[in-house]
């Protein structure tokens, strides 16, 4: 197993920190899909932790994990050493997932909760329909993701030799989200609140509502949208990461 801080990305030892938020990258992604939140969380007192998964980026050479709850008990056991200031979760997409799996997680062994999870760009887990794209032949899977999430730069899509890098853990990542079940259970003493795109083909505004459904704190519940489609937080980062420290502080 890799050190404990090849987990998280960036500094943790950011004094003038009071909160920590650990950000959890979207199917393909990694720690760099938050490269600038650090800086921009940092004047207003929050430690931003992007998660960095392994078999991408810095971890290239590891095996990706396609069992939910092996990755998020590899995922507990890294970070917990950094649950030492008040915390919260953000996740994209499939980070939304992980994240709620490893505050499910850190409530079975009795840990710190984090304060709020910030789900963004996906339905809530008990809504989710079965799916199989990772099943599907590599080009046609490339194709399906390329056209429901729009997530696929045209240079990737155009460049094989880039393609072939990213296409085996994108779908190492469909694999993970597609086999796992939600297991219905107590809702969580944490502050949800959900984020989504007005123009998100792959996530209906309205589905986002259902994630209040997963919280012993409906009161704190709220839903915002932001102009855009599933990536809505690259083209609209300063008003999400304002409206996140607004809810942190």
């Amino acid at each position: 197993m890799p050190p404990l801080n090849q987990w998280i990305r960036g500094s943790l030892a950011d004094s003038g920190s009071r909160v920590r938020l650990f950000c959890f990258p979207y199917a393909g992604g990694g720690a760099a899909a938050y490269f600038a939140w650090p800086s921009l969380l940092r004047p207003k007192g929050v430690n931003a932790c992007p998660i960095q998964l392994p078999g991408r980026e810095m971890r290239f050479g590891e095996v990706p994990v396609t069992v939910m709850h092996e990755l998020t008990a590899k995922i507990c056991d890294g970070i917990e050493p950094y649950l030492d200031l008040p915390f919260s979760f953000f996740g994209h997409s499939m980070g939304t997932l992980i994240a709620f799996e490893v505050a499910r997680e850190l409530a079975r062994r009795k840990r710190t909760l984090p304060e709020w999870l910030l789900m963004s760009g996906t339905v809530a887990p008990h809504r989710r329909r079965v799916e199989s794209l990772h099943a599907l032949p590599r080009a046609e899977f490339i194709n399906a993701v390329a056209q429901r999430y729009s997530g696929l730069p045209r240079e990737v899509l155009a460049n094989q030799e880039l393609l072939d890098l990213v296409a085996p853990i994108l779908q190492s990542d469909f694999a993970l989200i597609e086999r796992y079940r939600y297991e219905p259970g107590r809702a969580l003493p944490v502050k949800i609140a959900a984020f989504g795109g007005r123009s998100d083909s792959s996530v209906a505004p309205a589905e986002l509502q259902y994630w209040g459904d997963l919280t012993a704190h409906p009161e704190r519940f709220h839903v915002m949208l932001f102009d855009g489609d599933h990536f809505f937080l690259n083209h609209h980062r300063q008003e999400l990461v304002s409206e996140i420290a607004r809810l942190l502080a």
